[in-house]
């Protein structure tokens, strides 16, 4: 006979390691107040947390809903800001050899029945790429122009603009510690020294340093890169991704703001000879980060590199170096332990995916919970997901680097042609050369849409030289028409809209 699991032990504590307790202290609490339930957050008093996931994606603002965190209080505690998308600088050249930008919004696409993005094209000259995510997404003008995305005094969670948000990761982890704590998670300072399997090779119980033994019905593996349990004790091994991600080291570093002034609501992810660096703009200071491949600069010279990009040579010696292990598990659940974080699978920085992953991984996790038998059949569908989730990341970030044309330095020359593409997106990619994407070609998707794919491939001049022609004729009286229309609204969009920083202070008021 089965019965209902009584008992979940999540090790490792941080973002991914709170986020899940309290995810299940949430969904659990009148089973845990009535002594039905425990859930355990064994958290290491040794180990430092990384703090990786200061950028969030766009499902952040569903996560806090689904905890009932107040938004505002989220935004005082985690001194956190406002995030309209993701701002790429210096990936490609133009045609004159100058370094190009573009945004990948969070809201536009008014593209139905118009042929939006092929009129978009075919009023323009041979060779010049179109911005199409500033014709179409409000996004950049607000960027610019350090605007918030919401009216001063509009509910948590309201907005005239979609958003997403920068976090300090530590106060992040501590606001959510808070919360399943106070609804009924137990939280154990302690060290796993040991993992003891039974004969089925499902977990029995952890050795902790202080208390002994400690027995096991249910585990998440929330231990980093280290992988304690699933990739050490239970030996799964390793997808490696670095075939087509050649980045595998950041130096990282926080900074006070200089002075004070307007915040962009945007992650700055700009390139650099060997790699590419993050900027994640807190209320109180900014977290930055040079990612990079060791097989083309070492970590001394990355720290100067990155120091000259922020304009102060002596802040090398203050950089952390981080090593990346890029690739994720082969399956990660596994028997009675499932993996989540770092130890379930790591994809640079870029797109902001890593606390993205633990969320949805665990909304997976809520929707086929097991009772005590464990069902292979329900883990087989979680791994599954698990791994084309990971998958769909990684090949729209591999799109980034094969369609750069900076060829400076031998970094960007070997990522034009050395990366083996999935096949998915090479197949993809030739296809495109000669229409444009549609749902079909990236589902099954859970992060990336043909949007999202489309305003990478206008900002990385993909179609350059107008060779997709609308499919009925042309008229460009409409379509300016149309245009004009469309930017006009955005623009009243904008205008209204407080600064960043003064909506910001709101909150404190």
């Amino acid at each position: 006979m089965t019965s209902p699991v009584k008992s979940i032990t999540i090790v490792g504590g941080g973002t991914t390691g709170w986020l899940a307790a309290a995810f299940l202290a949430t969904r659990f609490q009148t089973n845990l107040a009535a002594g039905e339930m425990s859930v355990t957050v064994i958290e290491s008093p040794n180990i430092p947390i990384i703090g990786v996931g200061e950028s969030l994606s766009p499902a952040a603002p569903e996560t806090l809903k689904s905890l009932g965190i107040p938004e505002r209080l989220f935004m005082i505690e985690t001194d956190a800001t406002f995030k309209l998308a993701g701002y790429f600088l210096n990936w490609d050249v133009g045609s004159r050899g100058e370094p190009t930008s573009w945004v990948n919004p969070f809201v536009g696409y008014l593209t139905a029945g118009n042929e939006f993005e092929r009129f978009e094209l075919a009023g323009k000259p041979f060779g010049e790429a179109p911005d199409y995510a500033a014709t179409i997404s409000p996004c950049r003008a607000a960027i610019e122009q350090a605007k918030g995305p919401r009216q001063i005094g509009q509910a948590d969670f309201e907005a005239v603009l979609r958003y997403a948000y920068h976090t300090d990761a530590s106060r992040y982890a501590a606001l959510l510690k808070t919360v399943a704590l106070h609804r009924g998670a137990v939280h154990v300072s302690d060290d796993v020294v040991d993992v003891t399997l039974r004969d089925d090779g499902f977990v029995d119980s952890l050795q902790l340093a202080g208390r002994g033994a400690h027995p096991v019905e249910m585990v998440i593996d929330a231990t980093g890169f280290s992988g304690v349990i699933l990739n050490k004790a239970l030996g799964i091994g390793h997808v490696d991704y670095s075939q087509t991600l050649l980045n595998d080291r950041a130096a990282v570093i926080q900074l006070d703001w200089p002075e004070i002034g307007e915040i962009e609501p945007a992650t700055r992810a700009t390139a650099l000879g060997h790699g590419w660096a993050f900027r994640v703009p807190l209320y109180h200071r900014t977290g930055n980060g040079y990612v990079y491949s060791s097989r083309f600069i070492d970590d001394d010279a990355a720290r100067r590199e990155f120091a000259a990009h922020l304009g102060d040579p002596a802040l090398a010696e203050r950089m952390r170096i981080i090593p990346m292990r890029v690739g994720r598990a082969q399956r990660n659940w596994v028997g009675n332990c499932i993996a989540m974080g770092l130890s379930s699978g790591f994809v640079e920085p870029l797109e902001a995916s890593a606390i993205y992953t633990v969320e949805t991984s665990l909304k997976w996790l809520m929707n086929y919970f097991p009772d005590s038998s464990f069902p292979a059949a329900l883990a087989d569908r979680y791994n599954q997901r698990t791994a084309a989730l990971y998958d769909e990341v990684v090949e729209y970030i591999a799109l980034h680097y094969r369609l750069s044309n900076r060829d400076d330095t031998a970094y960007w020359r070997a990522q034009r042609t050395e990366p083996v593409l999935p096949d998915r997106l090479a197949a993809n990619l030739e296809a495109w050369r000669h229409t444009l994407p549609v749902q079909a070609d990236v589902q099954p998707t859970n992060y990336f849409d043909q949007n999202t794919y489309l305003a990478a491939l206008f900002g990385k001049g993909f179609y350059k030289g107008g060779q997709l022609h609308p499919e009925r004729k042309y008229d460009a009286g409409e379509w300016a028409k149309l245009k004009r229309t469309i930017i006009d609204t955005h623009d009243r969009a904008v205008a209204s809209l407080p600064g960043h920083r003064e909506l910001l202070d709101s909150f404190r008021r």
